[in-house]
């Protein structure tokens, strides 16, 4: 992303349990983001750049573009239910999908059985697409859900060629690949490759369900739902006169931001913060647009619109294994670098809502004309039983 290290999480300040048993480094393992660091499980420093972690971005084109690692280009509008709206999609790529592996290895066990959230039964089958009209091109694989089903599953973009599925609008779910799908403000899909064990590079594609030879699609994580409630201790709470959309990427997927979760005005909505358990102790990543803002403004976007990984703000979450949780905002550099106004931003700030909430030195954690409390965005921790909020004002 022109040299900027890749994208948003968590920093947490907490210290790790060596394979010795000896306190050891605060961090685990750190991904380096413009302002923020994520501890997930391992002993190894590692510095990611955007090109490993992210799609490049084709700075000539004038629409939202969702490149993925083997394909030229690809465009997301997310529209609502009434709303078949989107961005006519370049031609179909003619490189394969990086996410055409073998099928997982058979599984039967809980991949979230730590999370303390996680009461759903899981649910044993995969619908048959429960009555949907979405588009299914020609040697596709249908989209098994329709509109308010019990899964909290959310279809994406649905008269695209991804048909509902949670990857670019010009990307199909095809035999012999991995297809992830959204799920609701607040929940995680639970379904992945359990034998992807690489934040980058192969495997780090492969969430959702996985669709055999024939088709045929399976559910890899079996004694797990489709989509589980998440940490349930942050929110956003807008106290704007308009609606904002936070959008959060996919992961493992193409990490785009296109799964919407929208805060209408004078109202709230539970942001998506995983626990620790989720794939490989990643946290979730939000990019969160100006004020006006729908479900339609999650898409990557590109240095001409203030959308997507052009968004005012970046908000991170997630729960290490020490059992606390990490929220964190960051004012996004690439907002300002590519000249839209400070001024047309509003001001966030991470407001305790109750429990035991550790904050930056100077007990604030806010951004305001552009500048954070802390430089380069600030971290909250939350213990266990303690809440926030993402205040917009």
């Amino acid at each position: 992303m022109r040299g900027l290290k890749a994208v948003v999480a968590v920093a947490a300040a907490m210290a790790v349990v060596e394979a010795n048993g000896v306190i050891g480094d605060p961090l685990a393992i750190i991904i380096k983001l413009p302002s923020m660091n994520i501890p997930v499980p391992s002993h190894e420093s590692v510095e990611v750049t955007s090109s490993a972690r992210k799609p490049a971005i084709a700075s000539s084109s004038s629409v939202y573009v969702t490149p993925t690692p083997s394909s030229s280009s690809s465009v997301y509008v997310t529209p609502t239910p009434s709303s078949s709206a989107y961005v006519t999609p370049p031609p179909e790529p003619t490189t394969s999908s990086s996410s055409e592996v073998a099928p997982p290895p058979a599984s039967s066990s809980s991949v979230y059985s730590d999370e303390p959230q996680a009461t759903q039964a899981p649910q044993g089958d995969i619908p048959d697409g429960q009555g949907n009209t979405f588009t299914v091109p020609p040697g596709a694989v249908k989209f098994p859900w329709n509109y308010n089903n019990a899964d909290n599953v959310v279809p994406l973009t649905p008269g695209s060629q991804n048909g509902g599925w949670a990857m670019s609008p010009n990307q199909m779910c095809k035999p012999n690949s991995w297809c992830p799908y959204a799920c609701a403000p607040g929940y995680y899909s639970a379904q992945w490759d359990p034998s992807a064990v690489l934040y980058n590079g192969a495997g780090s594609m492969n969430g959702g369900l996985y669709a055999d030879a024939n088709g045929v699609l399976s559910k890899p994580n079996k004694d797990a739902a489709f989509c589980v409630r998440g940490m349930g201790n942050a929110r956003i709470r807008n106290t704007l006169g308009e609606s904002v959309s936070a959008c959060q990427t996919v992961y493992p997927g193409n990490e785009a931001m296109i799964i919407p979760s929208v805060a209408g005005a004078g109202g709230s909505v539970d942001l998506n913060i995983v626990p620790s358990t989720y794939w490989l102790g990643t946290s979730s990543q939000f990019y969160v647009n100006l004020r006006g803002s729908s479900a339609e403004q999650c898409v990557w976007g590109d240095s001409d619109k203030p959308v997507g990984n052009w968004a005012p703000y970046i908000f991170g979450g997630g729960q290490a294994k020490d059992g606390n949780t990490y929220i964190s905002v960051q004012f996004n550099p690439l907002y300002t670098s590519a000249g839209f106004s400070v001024s047309d931003a509003y001001n966030v700030e991470i407001v305790c809502d109750g429990g035991a909430c550790n904050f930056p030195e100077g007990g604030k954690c806010k951004c305001e004309g552009g500048k954070c409390s802390v430089d380069n965005g600030c971290t909250v921790t939350l213990g266990a039983g303690a809440s926030a909020s993402f205040v917009l004002y």
